[in-house]
């Protein structure tokens, strides 16, 4: 936000008052004694919400009763229930929802819904993918993500980090319409599930895989099998403390890499990418929305298909039978 030249941070707000007083003394912005008190500004058009899962419903709701613009980051929300209502309440207030999903944002994975759409790899078959860290090892009671059910973080990695993938695939080769999973704890504290692999398929018949746990080393990478050629996007991020490691988003295409493999071609090529900043994208596309009325890319509809499929791959992973997405 200090980046942008199309917004301005003017105040903020958290339950903890060490933490806004910290935040405000840091960013140079003024700080709110509650949420109600940030909405009740004339001067603020739009939030960002950087808030556990199950408090993005209620927090948006508020917010379009006043009338405010809402950028949430992902997921939309923990239930499908509540994401409906979000979009419904911005919709009959004329307010923006915008959700951060921005891992579509990155010049690599718009490369390869480029060369997609392009016809590069012919028809396609079938798409792969993983995202893994080893965040449950710090997990703490204190953290909502210590919580699997609809109250922290239900499906641990899968919903922390998967849903990322899920919106991807769904931007690259959607709808998806059904998933089978298997859910394990096995390593981490948290009485949360640490890993999570889910098999499911489009409507037109391309199948897909999509691995997320909580307990190994980082792993950010997409496979993407075609008639013609095959893409691999890596995405290598560094070893870091946290807090450095969310400010590495902002050039995350620096770190990564895409491969095509052609039909009769022994190995692959690098394909070029240029070097963006996700994350103000994201900012920048808030704003415009705002001013303009147009819906942002990743709306609350988008959002809530990715949100579907977390949904339907804990229904699989609970009943042992494959589930439908029900968006």
């Amino acid at each position: 936000m200090m980046k942008s030249d199309k917004v301005k941070l003017v105040t903020c707000f958290d339950s903890i008052p060490e933490k806004r007083e910290a935040f405000s003394a840091k960013f140079g912005c003024e700080h709110e004694e509650s949420y109600e008190d940030v909405l009740r500004r004339n001067d603020i058009d739009g939030l960002h919400l950087a808030t556990p899962n199950h408090l993005h419903a209620q927090q948006t709701l508020l917010a379009a009763q006043y009338g405010k613009h809402v950028f949430v980051e992902k997921p939309i929300a923990n239930t499908l229930a509540d994401g409906r209502k979000m979009i419904g309440a911005c919709r009959k207030a004329g307010t923006v929802l915008m959700v951060g999903q921005h891992l579509r944002r990155l010049t690599g994975i718009r490369k390869l819904k480029e060369l997609i759409d392009a016809g590069t790899i012919g028809s396609p078959i079938q798409i792969e993918g993983n995202y893994s860290q080893n965040l449950g090892f710090a997990l703490t009671p204190e953290s909502f993500r210590w919580r699997g059910d609809d109250t922290g973080c239900p499906a641990g990695s899968l919903m922390t980090m998967g849903i990322h993938h899920a919106d991807v695939f769904n931007y690259l080769f959607g709808p998806i319409k059904s998933v089978f999973s298997y859910f394990n704890k096995l390593y981490i504290p948290a009485p949360v599930e640490d890993v999570t692999a889910t098999v499911f398929q489009y409507e037109t018949g391309v199948l897909g895989y999509l691995g997320s746990n909580y307990a190994s080393p980082k792993a950010v990478w997409f496979y993407v099998y075609g008639t013609e050629a095959n893409l691999l996007c890596t995405i290598t991020p560094p070893e870091l403390p946290f807090e450095e490691y969310l400010l590495w988003w902002q050039q995350v295409d620096q770190d990564t890499d895409v491969q095509i493999f052609e039909k009769g071609k022994t190995g692959s090529t690098t394909v070029p990418l240029t070097l963006g900043n996700p994350i103000i994208e994201e900012i920048h596309e808030f704003a415009d929305c705002i001013l303009t009325g147009a819906q942002p890319e990743t709306d609350g509809q988008g959002a809530l298909s990715a949100l579907a499929f977390i949904r339907a791959a804990i229904e699989s992973s609970q009943s042992g039978k494959q589930a439908k997405l029900e968006v």
